[in-house]
């Protein structure tokens, strides 16, 4: 809020030589001045005066004796330019000068005792002597008009500025500190301001609970709150003035320690005469809850069983639990819950707590005759196998509930402690079930003599397994009663395909082997694993009969694409794009004759499987070599692919009888389907298709 008061020096200079120069007036004590000079100390009393103007326009300058500091106002009765008074704390020495306009009236001087901090008009003030040392909050809060405005300068001791503000109606109440010596010098002011002090020590304490209840361990937390607001310092100390009721730490945390009265007390530290206490009252805990390790009973007569009982909370005082029954001719309950059945019939035991007869629990008790009960009361087995019986014993809460078996004749069946029933020979006998202190139970038991296995079956008859791989069979033993149905499984072969007691069957290599399945009794049943011979080779050129065996192959790559030629310049000359996917590029298998002396050229892929096949019939082919009679039945055909294109070439001996490109797709160069008659013996070349489809005619 610093500004200059440049332009109201302007002003003021030029009001000034409008005026009409007069006559200085010089006589002690003045009640009224005219235009001039005056001395304090000889024509004005030293002190704090008051200088009013009731008409006209004038200037007022206060020059502080030996300084070179000159303070001025500009008066005027309507309040135009200025206010109409001016108020200054004079002395010794200090020198005024009054300029009055034309037709303005003397300055009227009123010596004053002090100021109303609540009505400070403009003019120049001494802290210490008309205002005390203190922090204030300022605020114009009597303005003249909605225009009046207060120019502030703050002057040290020595009279150098300090501080200067502009301050204006509109503005918040603004909070400055003033020390001793201090010079407040406001200037403009046509109405009044409030200076209020801002109180900076504590007066009173506001406490967030006037009063407070607590059962003994309980806390609670109370708050202090200091006021005013604006007191420096608001920190508390606390004190209980019974700690053996009550403590109370430095955060206001207070604990119950036992029944009784106290008073907790909080204090300002900034103020130790300012106090605020609440009376706090701590009961002894009663009983809220109460829990019983059951809440019904099925037990037989004359048995005990002894119920617990936790009171909460468990810092409850008294915890002592009261019992009764609703029927002491079923049942009775003494003073520690033990609870006795004496006849047939029900009866409710309630626990009580004595602390809180409102706090209770009931328990549900049945009495009735100890008996014991079987799953069934007749069994069939077989000689050799076994049955389960299971017992139920009531009352359900009832003691000595162990079940003890026997058998009547154990060259019969037996059983064991858990009523697992064993048969031994045809016959029949009984199984007895008894419990202490009811009634036995007996089974009756048929045992049949066992039925034996009159044939298995393997649910295949052959198999082909490539190395490595493993294929679980499964074997039917009939009939299907048959009482043991164990089968075990034996390889002829084991270095060909090895087989593990589930019947699964793991290929090992090249050959055939025969795996047989057999019945404890002797029954037997086989099937046949061919494993056929694999080899697997890299990129790079091999030959038949050195690096790979003559004969029939199903080729195929597990990963990427590449070329594969084989038997270059011969009649079964192999040219493909090999691939681990069906992706139109090429193709994923290729069947051919490889023959001794022929080359294998593999390019651009890791590794080429190579699976020595048989002859298998079948109406459809992939890329390769076939012959008719072998490989497909002969007949008339309608020959097509369901993706991708490719050649399709027949030859009959010497006599090409097919030579097209046969495709899933109609264009100009290709054809979608070929219909021809095949005989025995014609060689079919297949490239560049993954499946060509014959249907027969």
């Amino acid at each position: 809020m610093k500004r200059t008061r440049l332009l109201k020096a302007i002003i003021l200079l030029m009001i000034l030589l409008s005026f009409s120069v007069e006559n200085k007036v010089k006589a002690a004590n003045k009640q009224s001045l005219n235009t001039g000079t005056y001395k304090v100390g000889k024509e004005l009393s030293a002190g704090l005066m008051k200088f009013t103007l009731s008409k006209g326009e004038a200037l007022i300058y206060l020059t502080k004796n030996g300084t070179n500091e000159t303070l001025y106002e500009e008066l005027s009765d309507d309040k135009e330019y200025g206010p109409n008074q001016f108020t200054a704390r004079l002395n010794n020495g200090d020198e005024i000068e009054v300029s009055l306009y034309e037709d303005t009236t003397p300055l009227a001087v009123q010596k004053l005792a002090k100021i109303d901090a609540n009505k400070v008009g403009a003019g120049y003030y001494e802290v210490g002597a008309d205002i005390p040392v203190g922090t204030y909050n300022l605020h114009i809060d009597r303005p003249y008009d909605e225009y009046d405005t207060a120019y502030i300068s703050i002057f040290d001791s020595k009279y150098n500025e300090k501080d200067a503000f502009d301050f204006y109606q509109e503005s918040e109440s603004f909070a400055y500190k003033f020390s001793k010596g201090d010079k407040i010098y406001i200037t403009s002011l046509g109405g009044t301001m409030s200076f209020k002090e801002k109180v900076l020590i504590p007066e009173s304490i506001t406490l967030s609970k006037t009063s407070l209840s607590l059962m003994v361990n309980k806390t609670a937390k109370v708050t202090a709150t200091v006021n005013p607001s604006t007191a420096t310092n608001k920190n508390v100390s606390w004190s209980s003035s019974n700690p053996t009721i009550a403590t109370v730490d430095a955060s206001g945390n207070i604990k119950a320690r036992k029944a009784g009265s106290t008073k907790i007390t909080a204090k300002a530290k900034g103020n130790l005469s300012v106090t605020k206490s609440l009376n706090l009252t701590v009961t002894d805990i009663v009983p809220t809850g109460l829990e019983v390790s059951k809440t019904s009973l099925d037990i037989s007569n004359n048995q005990t069983v002894k119920i617990k009982a936790t009171v909460t909370p468990n810092e409850a005082a008294d915890k002592t639990v009261l019992w009764k029954s609703s029927n002491t001719k079923v049942a009775t309950v003494d003073a520690k819950g033990n609870i006795k059945g004496k006849a047939n019939g029900s009866a409710t035991i309630t626990a009580i707590a004595k602390a809180n007869r409102n706090v209770s629990k009931k328990i549900a008790v049945k009495v009735s005759a100890k008996t014991v009960k079987v799953n069934k009361k007749s069994l069939s087995i077989i000689a050799g196998k076994t049955g389960m019986l299971s017992a139920t014993v009531t009352p359900s809460d009832s003691t000595d509930k162990t079940v003890k078996w026997r058998s009547a004749n154990t060259k019969i069946a037996t059983v064991d402690s858990r009523g697992k029933v064993t048969g031994k020979t045809k016959g029949k006998t009984t199984i007895i079930a008894s419990v202490k202190g009811a009634k036995e139970v007996k089974v009756k038991i048929t045992v049949t003599a066992p039925i034996t296995a009159k044939s298995i079956k393997i649910n295949k008859k052959s198999a082909t397994l490539i190395k490595g791989k493993t294929l679980t069979l499964s074997a039917t033993v009939s009939p299907s009663n048959t009482t043991n149905k164990t089968v075990t499984w034996k390889s002829s072969n084991t270095k060909v395909a090895k087989v593990d007691k589930k019947g699964k069957v793991t290929a090992i290599g090249a050959g055939t082997a025969k795996i047989t399945a057999k019945t404890v009794n002797g029954k037997t049943s086989s099937m046949t694993i061919n494993i056929p011979y694999t080899k697997s080779l890299s990129a790079g050129t091999w030959k038949a009969g050195k690096h790979l065996p003559a004969g029939r192959y199903k080729i195929t790559t597990n990963s990427g694409n590449g070329n594969l030629f084989i038997a270059s310049g011969t009649d079964h000359f192999v040219n493909e794009i090999l691939s681990s996917e069906d992706d139109g590029f090429g193709v994923t298998v290729v069947t051919t004759d490889i023959k001794s002396g022929d080359s294998i050229e593999i390019l651009g892929l890791n590794s080429v499987q190579f699976t020595r096949v048989s002859h298998v019939k079948s109406n459809t082919l992939h890329a390769g070599y076939w012959t008719v009679g072998k490989d497909i039945s002969s007949g008339r055909y309608k020959i097509t692919t369901p993706k991708g294109s490719g050649n399709l070439i027949i030859y009959r001996r010497d006599n090409l009888l097919v030579n097209e490109i046969l495709s899933s797709t109609t264009d100009d160069y290709t054809v979608r389907s070929v219909t021809t008659t095949l005989k025995s013996g014609d060689q079919i070349e297949i490239s560049s298709l993954n499946k060509v489809i014959f249907t027969k005619k």
